[in-house]
């Protein structure tokens, strides 16, 4: 009975990309700790684990060019090699590629050829002077007769393998291993051993006890064999041994190509085809009694033009494309603890319902108070249940920090610099959406600090700094938000460059007078850059906006404090989750709004000398001798309010990206913890609302979106109820 082990290969491929991670972090560790055998072997612990479940799963270009990477992660671990920068650089590289095989042998596109046999070749010189044998310029063209060719010498091995006995139990496959042998060369000749076999009345059917004895022709050196065996030769028994006689090499006519594999998630050419009306199922069975590709068959065969063979082509990546995405959101690693900790909730909350369902059949007026006490245990049960779940979501935030080191050291050798990268917080857990897409936003601020913002060695030393400069990435909680901190010590923004830069470009007049705090937002502009020169890394003008846009579509804000010689910091403030938010709720009218906590400062009523109307600018409120735009909500969203007098209602001071602005409410109701509902899935956007949700007496509620606010403020437009 054949095993299949398809719905074990999404396992795979989070297992390495954990082990992925566990080699990049190790290696640019080992930089710092060159002599540290632990971290040696546990950066080979995690290639080798890559090797051998690849091999389980028939990977085999995976399991190939991981050996090569072990080969010389185990000269550097027995001390035959040095670490050394270079070694280092071939073995990042080397991940990298070692990423790419991985995703393609998950669907997606293959590494190039050349880099990978470069890299082979770059590997087995570090390892030992040996270059990696030179392909035959035929191995890769397609003649249209047969070609005899004159190989390289071919090697003969003798295999003798008595497989363990839990070789079964731990689901590998012997067959499956005799086939991997087979990719290496040609099976001359293969013998079943089944002398350890026990009478049937005593045999086990999970053990195996067979063996094998297999003549093995082929190009590969011996290691290249063993490593088929790595899993499998601690507790068996393997000898190869060379045979003496010589093999000539065969005469090998020109390859046949296999048939293409359709990758995973794909759906087939033909059977978009015929499910357009292109062809019919006929034609297309004919078509694929030959060996040419589906697509040239029916092009010569007139049944699809070519421009109809180049659309379904198009829509079958559009299917892998999805698929994939799919597949990439599909599961959550989520601790135990957690999940113990759920399951005890739930426990609880069914005996509280227990409960209220016995008292509810044999209710009196009299027992009015222990209702009232168990519908709040069951609110308190509700609530801790709902974070609980919500926790799940949480991971530290170290795993996206963990992309950084490896940035920086490139960034590091590219602007000839020497940089350190200081990592804390990151333990902080944040939500797993959240930790996705603040990816590239930090990196953006990374690649800024080292290029912009911090000096070269000469110039750090003529400041009377130290040639290093210092990145810090720091993560903490505040409130019920996450801030996120990116620190250079570096020369700073440059106050001057920058209003240069604004004026030049339009933003502002030369007669404008801005705080520091006005001023530093312009390099968020888009194409705002007061870069020198263009660089590989940073000075398009690109890459700050998207940070704010990506920080902002979070429901985020980014604040900038900087001092001249001194540094620069940069703060991102983002919510735990994007599930559920703390908010205020209040009213218009007869409608309900919910207003993120986060984004408020503090509610005023004020007095009526407070309120003044200034031509060209609207109305302002006097708070503390700040004054600050007043905007009515009752004519942002066309309500008929309970309040038209500003000393009546409401005000709400709120706060984004540094401006704040004072909303007139006619009551606030309170505060609760709020699920957010998406308005464009579920009806279109509108402008100033970030999202809906269902409130306890069913009715619903928008939730407000400050900046959005803030726009139709400037545009001066109303929104229609």
């Amino acid at each position: 009975m054949s095993t299949d082990l398809s719905q074990f290969q999404e396992s795979f491929f989070e297992e390495s990309a954990e082990h992925l991670s566990t080699i990049e972090d190790g290696l640019l560790q080992l930089e710092q700790r060159p002599q540290d055998l632990d971290l040696l072997n546990r950066i080979f612990r995690a290639a080798h684990s890559i090797k051998g479940n690849s091999g389980m799963f028939g990977f085999t270009a995976v399991g190939q060019f991981t050996h090569k990477m072990e080969t010389l992660l185990d000269k550097l671990r027995n001390s035959e090699l040095s670490v050394t920068v270079p070694i280092t650089d071939v073995l990042l590289r080397s991940t990298d590629c070692l990423k790419q095989l991985i995703e393609a042998a998950r669907g997606g596109p293959a590494p190039d050829p050349e880099m990978l046999q470069g890299l082979e070749q770059e590997l087995a010189s570090s390892a030992g002077g040996q270059q990696a044998a030179p392909q035959s310029s035929s191995s890769s063209t397609t003649h249209a007769h047969p070609v005899a060719q004159s190989g390289p010498a071919l090697n003969r091995y003798r295999i003798t393998w008595t497989a363990p006995g839990w070789l079964f139990q731990r689901g590998l496959d012997p067959v499956r291993m005799i086939g991997e042998l087979e990719d290496l060369g040609t099976i001359v000749s293969r013998t079943l051993d089944t002398s350890h076999l026990p009478p049937m009345s005593q045999l086990d059917p999970e053990v195996c006890y067979l063996g094998w004895v297999i003549e093995l022709t082929t190009v590969k050196e011996k290691a290249v064999i063993e490593g088929v065996f790595d899993f499998v030769r601690d507790d068996g028994q393997l000898t190869i041994e060379a045979c003496t006689e010589p093999v000539a090499p065969p005469v090998i006519s020109a390859p046949v190509p296999p048939p293409p594999t359709q990758p995973t998630g794909q759906q087939p050419l033909g059977e978009i085809l015929v499910e357009s009306g292109v062809v019919t199922p006929e034609v297309l069975n004919k078509a694929l009694s030959t060996q040419k590709r589906l697509g040239d068959i029916l092009v010569e065969q007139k049944a699809a033009t070519p421009q109809q063979i180049s659309q379904a082509l198009q829509k079958q990546q559009e299917t892998a494309s999805q698929s994939k995405k799919s597949g990439d959101a599909a599961s959550i690693r989520v601790d135990t603890g957690k999940i113990d900790k759920l399951i005890n909730l739930v426990g609880e909350l069914v005996i509280t319902q227990s409960m209220l369902s016995d008292l509810g059949s044999r209710f009196e007026m009299a027992q009015l108070p222990v209702l009232l006490e168990r519908m709040a245990q069951l609110e308190r049960n509700t609530r801790e249940i709902q974070e609980r779940v919500m926790g799940i979501r949480m991971l530290p935030i170290g795993t996206a920090f963990s992309r950084f080191p490896r940035l920086v050291r490139d960034l590091s050798g590219k602007a000839g610099k020497k940089i350190q990268l200081i990592l804390s917080g990151e333990e902080t857990e944040l939500d797993k959406t959240v930790i996705e897409s603040i990816g590239d936003p930090l990196t953006h601020l990374v690649r800024n600090s080292a290029d912009h913002g911090l000096e070269g060695p000469e110039e750090r030393l003529a400041n009377g700094k130290g040639e290093q400069g210092t990145i810090r990435l720091n993560a903490f909680h505040e409130g019920g938000s996450i801030c996120i901190t990116v620190e250079d010590d570096g020369r700073g923004l440059n106050r001057d460059k920058i209003l240069a830069k604004a004026i030049t470009q339009g933003l502002i007049a030369e007669t404008d007078k801005l705080s520091d705090d006005q001023i530093w937002p312009l390099i968020f502009r888009p194409g705002f850059s007061t870069a020198e020169k263009i660089t590989d890394v940073s000075g398009r003008g690109v890459g700050m906006d998207v940070v704010k846009k990506n920080i902002e579509a979070l429901g985020g804000t980014v604040s900038i404090k900087t001092a001249a010689g001194k540094g620069t910091t940069f703060t991102l403030k983002l919510p735990l989750t994007l599930a559920i938010i703390e908010g205020m709720t209040v009213r218009v009218g007869q409608d309900t709004y919910i207003v993120p906590l986060l984004s408020i400062l503090e509610s005023i009523q004020p007095k009526a000398d407070c309120v003044k109307t200034v031509v060209g600018k609207g109305e302002l409120v006097n708070v503390r001798g700040t004054y600050l735009p007043m905007m009515r909500m009752y004519e942002v969203f066309c309500l008929k309010p309970e309040y038209t007098e500003p000393t009546k209602a409401i005000l709400l001071i709120l706060e984004t990206e540094g401006e704040r602005v004072a909303v007139m409410v006619d009551e606030i109701l309170g505060q609760q913890q709020v699920v957010i509902k998406s308005m464009e899935q579920n009806f279109r956007k509108v402008d100033g609302v970030a999202g809906a949700t269902i409130l306890g007496d069913g009715t619903v509620g928008f939730i407000l979106d400050v900046r959005g606010l803030l726009d139709i403020a400037r545009r001066g437009s109303a929104l229609a109820a």
